[in-house]
């Protein structure tokens, strides 16, 4: 893992420096708001951070193809803010996320030449490497947790300016992160997915 990810940076980097008008790298910085499907629990509560590296490869005017490789905070909670008077549950996952995205871009700025409007969709593979459990009555299934995920993702990103933009995007698992079994009847099959929120910067 952590030779994959030196080997990533480098990349970028020399995308950055060398790549001209065919790659642009960036940076991505945001938050994720997570669920789980089947841990007894709604909403969107847990918290988490979303950040990393991208890069972009430019298909037409119009449309790009991104690679980005993040960190990717998960999971669940009860509630977002404690209740003195019940006792929170938490479920803390930590994902190494690599989004494959489609990039198609509208809304011409004529006087900069850029385009405010990005639409994005497209597919992703998460690395389960850390999980942590706070009161939670799954974490003796925590163990069988899958370490690899595989989702779709949806989004959209407002450019201020050529190099500055905001995003909201959503992603769901395709495939469970833990399979109720005839070994596991008291434990509910569980299926994740959150909305992340942030910026990104495209040098």
């Amino acid at each position: 893992m952590k030779h994959f990810l030196l080997i990533t940076l480098y990349c970028t980097l020399f995308l950055a420096v060398h790549g001209q008008q065919r790659f642009k790298a960036g940076l991505v910085l945001g938050v994720t708001a997570a669920q789980i499907n089947g841990d007894n629990s709604a909403k969107f509560n847990k918290l988490g951070l979303n950040a990393g590296l991208k890069v972009n490869t430019v298909l037409t005017e119009k449309s790009d193809f991104i690679l980005e490789i993040l960190l990717s905070q998960r999971g669940s909670q009860t509630e977002l803010i404690p209740n003195s008077g019940i006792q929170q549950q938490k479920i803390h996952l930590d994902y190494i996320e690599v989004p494959i995205i489609f990039n198609y871009k509208d809304w011409l700025d004529k006087n900069e030449d850029y385009y405010k409007m990005h639409f994005n969709a497209g597919l992703s593979y998460g690395r389960l490497f850390n999980t942590r459990f706070d009161n939670s009555p799954l974490e003796e299934a925590g163990p069988f947790f899958r370490e690899n995920d595989f989702s779709w993702l949806v989004g959209v990103t407002f450019f201020m300016n050529e190099q500055v933009g905001f995003f909201a995007r959503y992603n769901r698992s395709m495939n469970l992160l833990f399979k109720s079994t005839a070994a596991n009847p008291n434990t509910n099959s569980l299926l994740s997915y959150f909305l992340s929120f942030g910026g990104n910067y495209v040098f």
